[in-house]
């Protein structure tokens, strides 16, 4: 986030484009600039936000079942020890 905020400000706000005298047509540009850089950094960080939760998801998942094994293991132990 900060990297796009640096870009933002130091490259694209003093940009001035080359054959473009209108002041209105390269301000829309670096607005619209800086918009797709905004919505680049809220996919991506879309992106690893759902990566980290169905990561975490898999990770309870494997954890509940380990202990769930290791529960039924030891009912199996001891219902086996009381006959």
């Amino acid at each position: 986030m900060i990297l796009g905020l640096w870009l933002i400000d130091e490259v694209i706000v003093p940009l001035e484009l080359p054959g473009i005298n209108n002041r209105i047509v390269t301000a829309t540009l670096k607005v619209a600039a800086s918009a797709g850089l905004a919505l680049f950094w809220l996919w991506l960080w879309r992106e690893i936000v759902k990566r980290m939760f169905w990561h975490t998801l898999r990770s309870n998942y494997h954890m509940k079942k380990r202990e769930d094994e290791k529960g039924q293991k030891k009912k199996f132990l001891k219902v086996r020890d009381e006959h």
